[in-house]
């Protein structure tokens, strides 16, 4: 991967988070040589399975609101759909291949998308047509041996092409993009980031936006690539208001009596904590919220002094 990065080469049996293989990969730090690189370069997602974690809020819900819409208009065949304003259209040349999503980390960008994605294949089911979803981290991409991490780009996007069939839309959620196509500029970039950049666009430019669409997400708009903003659309997503940052941090509070505290006890505890994080600067986001409620429940209900 990087010839200067200590390399972790035995890693079969050890678990790594998400989180931690974006920021490994970004650093340079691990050789994956013994996980499954044979396998896909992407997760696909059960769109089938009804999310039950997700606490719904207005911001959330208008956000999720305007994917799913965007989504339907591409891949939709009713009145009103991109195929009914295009019957001509040349799909390769239409100018739009989908979204970044911009917003600090745990502000529902990714669930937000995954979420998006379940409506849309329970909506477009009643048109005959199959939604899928491919999840894509770095961590499913970068590798150690020259050219193969611009092959394993290569087939992200072969197989929403190839695996697919005049009933299926693939939504292509590029997870972190910034941390997997550095810019240009960028002092972390070398010569196989820039041959994986133009995999990247190359494949970019072929999709065809009502069979394909990209959802990336990133918290680092200012890193990405000039390219990539001149393919994909940049748009903020919308952090939660305080009011619904106390209604999330509600999931992690007890529904009873507990310590001699009620719940509208703590969960107002749970507000002020919320409230002492923002004005240290922190930013507003479901992640932050949750972790307000998850303090409260530490400190008051198990008694972590």
């Amino acid at each position: 991967m990087h010839d200067s990065a200590p390399c972790i080469e035995d890693v079969s049996g050890v678990y790594v988070s998400d989180g931690e293989v974006n920021q490994i990969v970004e650093r340079g730090a691990l050789c994956r040589t013994d996980m499954a690189f044979d396998g896909a370069p992407y997760t696909t997602i059960d769109l089938s399975e009804i999310d039950t974690q997700m606490k719904s809020v207005p911001t959330q819900e208008a956000f999720i609101g305007k994917m799913v819409g965007a989504m339907r208009y591409f891949f939709g065949r009713r009145d009103g759909s991109y195929s009914d304003h295009f019957p001509q259209q040349n799909d390769e040349n239409f100018p739009f291949k989908g979204f970044v999503f911009n917003g600090p980390p745990g502000s529902g960008k990714t669930e937000g998308v995954k979420e998006a994605g379940r409506r849309l294949h329970r909506e477009l089911a009643n048109e005959g047509i199959e939604v899928r979803l491919f999840l894509i981290g770095p961590g499913h991409i970068s590798h150690k041996n020259y050219g193969e991490s611009e092959q394993r780009m290569r087939r992200v996007f072969q197989d929403a092409r190839d695996k697919g069939n005049n009933n299926t839309r693939t939504i292509l959620l590029f997870d972190d993009v910034d941390t997997l196509l550095l810019s240009r500029d960028d002092s972390r970039a070398q010569e196989w980031t820039g041959a994986l950049n133009s995999e990247f666009f190359h494949a970019v430019d072929k999709l065809q936006t009502n069979h394909t669409m990209i959802m990336a997400t990133t918290n680092k708009e200012q890193s990405l690539d000039d390219a990539v903003k001149s393919r994909l659309w940049v748009e903020d997503a919308p952090a939660p208001t305080l009011d619904e940052m106390k209604t999330i941090a509600g999931s992690a509070i007890p529904m009873k009596i507990v310590n001699g505290k009620t719940p509208d006890e703590m969960l107002k505890l749970a507000g002020e904590r919320i409230e002492h994080h923002l004005a240290d600067g922190r930013d507003a986001s479901f992640r932050l919220a949750r972790m307000a409620g998850i303090e409260v429940l530490i400190r008051e209900v198990v008694g972590w002094e």
